[in-house]
């Protein structure tokens, strides 16, 4: 058994912003391949679990960047399940340039469903099968509860389409990881580089939804925001986020 997993990948033009520098998107993207490709190998991904009536969601992510790679960069993402948190199945990430530099870090906190209640259930297909966890913390905290700010603005409008749905027929975790970068100006990627982000998904986005993201600075602190997404037609809360940028 594999207790960590790497997979290598080159960084192409459309995963790339227009300073040339990687879009955090993409490398959510390469993420999720990882975890899928491990949980896979661990036996506990999308066949066996739907075998029992369940599948995975990813319910929390926070990530630390220290560089983004450029178009033609070759990077090295190492994944590894860390343990369970509650009903929380914790997964970590290690991000490295091909100097074999690490130049990002990441947490995630994912939930198991029962298909048929559409209700968690608590990780014991996870232990059974992972009987041995990595003694090691890519960012030591589990992800925990955003606070909100209560200076926000509405700053974009967005309706749910084919290209956001996944095969679990709602909108995929990195569309809305899109929506949050979405919500900033060209000036801010022009003069700043995410230092931080945790994104909290709350509920599902399906075909034709209407989104409104609202965002404003929290208070106090400099270069940090919060961010959520809204449905338009029931006010429920479908995301919350926070990101830290750092002036370049």
């Amino acid at each position: 058994m594999n207790l960590a997993w790497i997979e290598n990948f080159k960084i192409h033009t459309y995963d790339t912003d227009f300073n040339n520098n990687v879009k955090l998107s993409s490398i959510l993207n390469f993420m999720q391949e990882v975890a899928t490709n491990h949980a896979n190998s661990l036996k506990i991904g999308l066949n066996e679990l739907s075998q029992e009536g369940l599948f995975w969601v990813l319910s929390r992510v926070k990530i630390e960047m220290i560089d983004f790679p450029k178009i033609g960069d070759e990077i090295k993402i190492e994944t590894w399940p860390k343990g369970i948190d509650k009903l929380f199945a914790l997964r970590d990430f290690k991000i490295y340039n091909f100097k074999g530099e690490i130049i990002g870090k990441a947490t995630t906190a994912w939930l198991i469903i029962d298909s048929e209640k559409m209700r968690p259930k608590r990780p014991k297909i996870f232990l059974e099968r992972i009987r041995n966890f990595r003694d090691e913390h890519a960012l030591l905290e589990v992800p925990g509860k955003i606070l909100e700010s209560q200076n926000k603005d509405l700053v974009l409008e967005k309706r749910a389409g084919y290209t956001d749905i996944d095969i679990n027929k709602h909108m995929n975790n990195v569309k809305y990881v899109e929506l949050v970068l979405d919500s900033f100006s060209e000036d801010t990627f022009n003069t700043k580089r995410i230092k931080e982000m945790q994104i909290n998904f709350l509920s599902e986005v399906k075909f034709g939804d209407k989104i409104q993201i609202l965002q404003g600075p929290f208070k106090d602190a400099s270069n940090s925001f919060y961010i959520e997404g809204i449905k338009a037609h029931t006010n429920d809360r479908v995301f919350k986020s926070s990101i830290k940028w750092r002036d370049i």
